[in-house]
């Protein structure tokens, strides 16, 4: 976490605004019953709300901090940031993006409605936060809004990362919105064509537009807490002069939250085309930083992919590297296999490497030129020969 001013902080490479005053929210809630956290790394423990904060999660998540510290190699506690992709096909091409740019690594595919209820019900007494996108556009399938439905059921609160350029139908439509999702993050990476398309390739801003303006309608008009509606920009060269026109656009838009983030990017390939000029908005480890902090993720949370494979964490975009197979295995053998075990001792003192995964590659300094990337994404991978299709 990095502190900029009184008024702006910065997490993870965001900055998050309220829309109604333009202030940044605050990192940290000073009354937070769950204690500071290290919320360098995306997830928020002050984004749970109360409701979905049991009693058995508090001692999951206090568990696994301990855990964390002490840095253990196999855990009692389970996983309570869980990231859940039910698709990796998607309907747009954006260039920093391993789906988006035709790489050729998992076989494409939608999770099944009942593949994802089995996952659920593993899950739901400890997991804080599920964020149910990696690879693809989640609300191309089909189940999706059951899906949401299912797990808001079971008490767990969801995040989902969307384009929002698809043309729904309505009872989709209304379906997604009544599904009990938490949190609605929307990619609004341009305020004109020209320059929204420049990345979202393929996407239609007036659609996306469009959909944001039902959605906050709809919200008004059935009365719903949730979900919280954010507007994101991701900031690139391309876009960095239109940021005082996104959140003026935000404003208009009357969504609940507006956000500036980071990209990420290949630093061999890509950096010099997509980085801001505006350092704010580029990763001090894109200038020169290296990053020597030992990596939550062993620790706190996993990816599921659509097909039941684990990956260690959502920058891992190869099939090869998996640490095992959910819903062939169940989550807790995955989570203290050797894969995990070895993963762990990376960052640990004790050292019990028995298989070569990708986090004894990274070892956290995910923005290293010498890692292996997937053509010009963020993406890692082991694989030297990927194939791309035309």
């Amino acid at each position: 976490m990095v502190e900029t001013n009184d008024q702006e902080i910065a997490i993870g490479g965001s900055k998050r605004y309220s829309v109604a005053d333009d202030v940044s929210i605050r990192a940290k809630r000073e009354s937070d019953d769950w204690g500071v956290f290290d919320e360098d790394w995306g997830f928020r423990v002050y984004d749970i709300p109360d409701k979905f904060r049991t009693k058995r999660k508090f001692n999951n998540f206090v568990l696994a901090r301990q855990e964390e510290a002490e840095k253990k190699l196999i855990l009692e506690s389970h996983p309570y940031q869980i990231d859940l992709e039910p698709t990796n096909v998607c309907n747009l091409h954006c260039p920093l993006c391993s789906t988006g740019n035709g790489a050729e690594t998992r076989d494409k595919g939608f999770m099944r409605l009942s593949n994802f209820k089995k996952l659920v019900d593993e899950i739901k007494d400890t997991v804080l936060q599920l964020s149910l996108q990696n690879w693809g556009e989640s609300t191309l399938v089909k189940d999706f809004p059951k899906m949401i439905r299912y797990a808001a059921d079971a008490g767990i609160f969801m995040r989902l990362s969307t384009n929002f350029s698809v043309d729904y139908d309505e009872n989709y439509f209304s379906e997604f919105m009544n599904s009990g999702l938490g949190r609605l993050v929307i990619d609004v990476d341009g305020t004109t064509q020209e320059v929204y398309e420049q990345y979202r390739v393929g996407g239609s801003l007036d659609l996306v537009l469009n959909n944001i303006r039902k959605a906050v309608k709809f919200k008004k008009e059935n009365n719903l807490q949730y979900p919280v509606i954010q507007a994101r920009m991701l900031v690139m060269k391309q876009n960095e002069h239109q940021i005082e026109d996104f959140k003026n656009l935000a404003k208009e838009l009357e969504v609940d939250e507006m956000e500036l983030g980071n990209i990420q990017l290949n630093p061999n390939t890509a950096a010099e085309k997509w980085l801001p000029k505006d350092k704010q908005y580029v990763y001090d480890t894109y200038q020169g930083e290296n990053r020597t902090t030992p990596c939550h993720w062993p620790w706190s949370g996993l990816t599921i992919n659509w097909d039941g494979g684990i990956s260690p964490c959502p920058i891992v975009d190869d099939p090869k590297a998996d640490f095992g197979n959910v819903i062939d295995d169940g989550l807790m053998n995955v989570w203290n296999n050797e894969y995990y075990v070895s993963a762990r001792s990376e960052f640990s003192p004790d050292k019990q490497k028995t298989k070569f995964t990708i986090c004894n590659m990274c070892k956290n300094d995910t923005h290293n030129p010498k890692l292996l990337r997937v053509g010009d994404s963020f993406s890692l991978t082991l694989n030297k020969n990927i194939s791309f299709i035309e």
